[in-house]
Formats: structure tokens, C-alpha cells, sequence
């Protein structure tokens, strides 16, 4: 259930993303002859409506509307139903029985009509709008509905025993030990049990642990970094805080945008602009593709349905993200050529735009088989 519920996240997301092109296409009355979940083939043909194919692929690593008015690359590529098809379709959606429905090209008899920058930059920017927008209606109605997740500890406890530093081990305690009380201080936090060894830096502490059903006492002397060799965790519990309408939309503002601001931070430490810590791993060996989102998703749906919206909230936010970088293929690139066609007076050639459009697409598709090969061959470890 929790894959399926991830497909169907991811479905819901690609859609509304489609969706933002088309409706803004529409909308400037552009021709938008195919509208596709999916890449490739075999497709099934769902119906057809205001002069659209719709399309549905088993392939759902994205999905496109083709806009031959704006020469995009999935026109020239994508084998599909005529204008006068579409434009013929008949009310309850159904293509009319005596038109053909799969033809090789557009037809050549309409021209293709000029559109002016504005109106092709804002069917670009449709898609990530849509996004942004699903992020932030998802994210009031969690809140709004349920409240603020807000984790509180229930113990503290032994993680793991140092294997250079053994005095926690000498000692006598074992992972797994829940820490009640430093010199007779209860331990509720993290912050407590570090505070209060803290004054024992060479001189004897002693500690109550909870070993099952038992409480042990233990003698232990940190060393002057007031360390003795273990790693401490805390057990949390999970509270829903009850906000009203002002602080749920003040909440989702500090929620995305915070989140916008790790992405930021995250292109920059794989651009190396900014500085990379240690424990964040940054290689090729680290990126991965659809099956490891899908294992994400499905993790969230376990643990509850609020984990798995807020996992649907930020694939949401980075599918925005990622599509706003200004790389051809992606929604970011088509603003970046109009934003050189309004600098020069006239627009990039098509054919070099088209050669453009290659290279990134090439290198995109090797992104994606990269993802792929570390989500098979080297899968994240979740245990970890």
C-alpha cells in the first residue's frame, strides 16, 4: 500500500505540474494537440477534450503537453493525433469515428501563430507555480487540520559504545541503557545528560541506568573533554499542537520557505559554493532516482499519513525547485531563452536551440540511468 500510495503521490504531482502548462496554454489559446502522464510508448488514449489527446504511460518518470506553437522538442518527436482530430473531437470526448487519429505530423495548413514572450514565459512557468502551490495548500491543510508536529523526548538512552574511548565500557554500561539521573539530576533531554557530565571533567559521576526492569548504579570518571565513550539517542513521542487558521498560514510560510532554503543551500554545496560538511556525502555514488523516492514515500506512509503528505509536500517543492534551474529541458531553460530572445530583440535559432536541447537532454537521461544504477546497486541503507 505505501508504494502504491507513493505511485499515486507521484502521478497527482506530475499531473498538476501538466496541468499548469496546458490550462495556461489554453487559457493564451495555444495548441496543446497531446497531454501526456508518462513518456513514450505504449500509451493509452484516456479522451480527448478542447482539442487534447489525453495520455496515460507506464513510464512515469514525468510527463509533458506538447505545444507546437512554442517549438518544443516533444512536438518534433512525439507521433500523434492531428488538429483537425482534436479540434474534431466531439463533446463527450470521443474522436469522431471518420478522422484518423494517429497521423505522423501536424498538419501544415494552420499556421503556426506568434506568440509573444510573455505569454510563452508564463505557459513555462506554469508548471512550477503549480507545484509551489500544491506545496502550500497541502502544507496549510496539514496544519490547519491536524496541527504542528512537535517531537518530545521520552529518554535518553546508550546508542552505541566507543570502541577507542572505553570508559562508559569499563564501566559497565551496555547500549541499550536508558539514562535516568546523573548525581541524582534526572536525565529528560539530551541536553540534560550532556550538561551535567559536563561538570565531572576528571572527577567521578554517577549515574542510575534502566536496564529492563532493573536500575543499576554506575561509577564513571569522564576524561577532560568530559567524554567516557558512548553516542546517547532519545526515545521521542510525537504531539499534534492545535493552531488556528492565522498561525497554520504563518507556519506554512516558515515551513517552505525554510525548505526552499535547504534546496538552495544543497545546490550549493553540490556546486561547491558553499563549503561541504563531513558527514554529508556529495558523490556520484549518492545520486539517486525514482526507486529510492518511491522507498522514501513508502517509508512516510508507515510511520503515518502525516509523515507521508509532508514527504509529498517536499518532492512537491523540489520537483519546483529542480524545473526553475535554468538548464535547457527544463522549465527554467525555456524562461532562460526568452530572457535571451528579450536581451537580443529576436529569438535563438532553432536549430542551435534544438542542438542545445540535445546535449542537455543526453545528459539529463544520464542522470537518470546513474539514479537508477545507485538505486539498484547501491541502495540507500534506511537502517542507518
Amino acid at each position: 500500500m505505501g508504494i502504491l500510495a507513493a505511485i499515486a503521490g507521484l502521478v497527482m504531482l506530475i499531473l498538476v505540474h501538466e496541468f499548469g502548462h496546458w490550462a495556461v496554454a489554453q487559457w493564451r489559446g495555444m495548441r496543446c494537440p497531446v497531454f501526456s502522464i508518462g513518456f513514450g510508448k505504449p500509451y493509452m488514449v484516456l479522451g480527448y477534450w478542447r482539442g487534447t489527446e489525453f495520455r496515460l504511460t507506464p513510464w512515469l518518470l514525468g510527463g509533458y503537453v506538447s505545444l507546437p506553437d512554442m517549438h518544443d522538442e516533444t512536438t518534433v518527436e512525439d507521433k500523434t493525433a492531428d488538429d483537425s482530430m482534436a479540434e474534431g473531437a466531439t463533446s463527450d470526448g470521443e474522436a469522431p469515428a471518420d478522422v484518423a487519429t494517429t497521423d505522423d505530423s501536424f498538419p501544415q495548413a494552420q499556421p503556426v501563430k506568434e506568440f509573444k514572450i510573455f505569454e510563452r514565459a508564463a505557459v513555462a512557468a506554469a508548471g512550477v507555480t503549480m507545484n509551489f502551490i500544491v506545496a502550500l495548500v497541502l502544507t496549510f491543510l496539514l496544519f490547519a487540520a491536524i496541527g504542528l508536529r512537535e517531537y518530545q523526548p521520552r529518554d535518553v538512552f546508550v546508542a552505541e559504545l566507543s570502541i577507542s574511548n572505553t570508559i562508559a565500557r569499563d564501566a559497565g554500561i551496555r547500549p541499550g541503557d536508558i539514562v535516568v539521573s546523573v548525581d541524582g539530576k534526572p536525565v529528560n533531554t539530551l541536553d540534560d545528560f550532556t550538561q551535567q557530565l559536563s561538570c565531572h571533567k576528571g572527577t567521578a559521576a554517577i549515574l542510575v541506568v534502566k536496564r529492563g526492569d532493573q536500575l543499576c548504579k554506575i561509577e564513571v570518571t569522564p576524561n577532560q573533554g568530559a567524554k567516557i565513550g558512548i553516542v546517547i539517542a532519545a526515545h521521542v513521542k510525537c504531539l499534534y499542537k492545535k493552531v488556528n487558521i492565522w498561525q497554520a498560514t504563518v507556519a506554512t510560510f516558515k515551513f517552505n520557505v525554510e525548505m526552499g532554503w535547504q534546496m538552495v543551500r544543497g545546490l550549493g554545496m553540490m556546486l561547491h559554493i558553499v563549503p561541504v560538511p563531513k558527514n554529508v556525502p556529495a558523490g556520484a555514488t549518492d545520486v539517486h532516482g525514482i526507486v529510492a523516492i518511491v522507498q522514501f514515500c513508502n517509508m512516510a506512509y508507515q510511520d503515518s499519513w502525516y509523515s507521508f503528505v509532508m514527504m509529498v509536500i517536499m518532492i512537491s517543492m523540489n520537483l519546483a525547485f529542480c524545473n526553475l534551474l535554468p538548464i535547457p529541458v527544463l522549465d527554467g531553460g525555456y524562461l532562460l531563452f526568452y530572457a535571451i530572445e528579450a536581451v537580443r530583440g529576436k529569438p535563438i535559432e532553432d536549430r542551435l536551440q534544438q542542438k542545445i536541447l540535445i546535449v542537455f537532454f543526453i545528459m539529463l537521461i544520464y542522470l537518470m540511468i546513474l539514479g537508477l544504477f545507485n538505486d539498484i546497486f547501491r541502495p540507500i541503507n534506511f537502517g542507518k
